[in-house]
């Protein structure tokens, strides 16, 4: 397992949050960034994407995880834990063995690849530069917790004929939203100004220990440049506020990279 492969799957998926970044707002049928009132189809198709969001403090879950990040394939478990704003805790394992971990506050970020003994420290913004991910530590905690994609100053909207949400912001970043017949969400398509496409299909909707309902399966595939990377993730376990440890310790042995 090289290095570059533990490294490129927190990429992929700080890549992937691109998508999952969402404005509040919406609660008086108008469009953000303008006075335009909504028609009452759209104001209750917008209404459906902000149920969609889950509220929490704590968040943790475990599943696996299947990734095919530029041609790299690795199927593993995957935990993740979160304190809303403040920590983002991933842990990767493979065989019953951890073979990466990773640690991400607003302002640093951690990585540890046990199988080449090294470790990367980044401040978040630097890192996020360096690697060209169109994401902040809000958006990129979405990925594992958040619903449907509200892309800010939005420009118009409307119901497709297919009975899809269509969104398209004056950034760009445009969304997509299918429901089915029980208001839940079924799929979503993102683009934004770089041509980049992320889309996804959630599925095996249950409830959690906090009543509501979420998506447990979902399959994620980002396209950069017509390369397809692939994320897809069922979660086995989730509990949602209840106060959870980050452990994180470096090796002193270890060699930063």
């Amino acid at each position: 397992m090289k290095k570059y492969t533990i490294y490129g799957i927190f990429i992929f998926l700080l890549s992937a949050s691109m998508a999952c970044k969402s404005k509040q707002g919406l609660s008086d049928g108008t469009k953000p960034g303008t006075e335009e009132p909504m028609s009452a189809e759209t104001a209750a198709m917008m209404k459906k994407v902000m149920e969609t969001q889950l509220p929490y403090t704590w968040f943790a879950a475990s599943g696996q995880g299947k990734i095919d990040w530029d041609g790299q394939r690795l199927s593993a478990k995957i935990n993740v834990r979160i304190l809303h704003d403040k920590i983002i805790w991933v842990q990767i394992q493979k065989l019953g063995f951890e073979i990466g971990r990773m640690l991400i506050t607003p302002d640093s970020a951690f990585f540890i690849n046990r199988f080449e003994r090294s470790y990367a420290v980044y401040r978040t913004e630097e890192f996020l530069e360096e690697y060209n991910v169109p994401a902040d530590f809000d958006m990129f905690s979405r990925v594992f917790t958040a619903g449907a994609y509200m892309p800010p100053m939005i420009k118009s909207s409307m119901v497709e004929p297919d009975g899809s949400l269509f969104i398209q912001s004056t950034t760009g970043m445009n969304a997509q939203h299918w429901f089915d017949a029980s208001s839940l969400l079924i799929r979503s398509l993102i683009t934004d100004p770089l041509a980049r496409e992320w889309s996804s299909v959630y599925s095996d909707y249950k409830k959690t220990n906090s009543g509501q309902r979420f998506p447990f399966t979902r399959s994620n595939t980002l396209v950069i440049d017509g390369q397809p990377n692939i994320f897809d993730l069922e979660y086995t376990e989730m509990t949602i506020d209840v106060p959870q440890e980050f452990p994180f310790s470096i090796p002193s042995h270890y060699e930063k990279i």
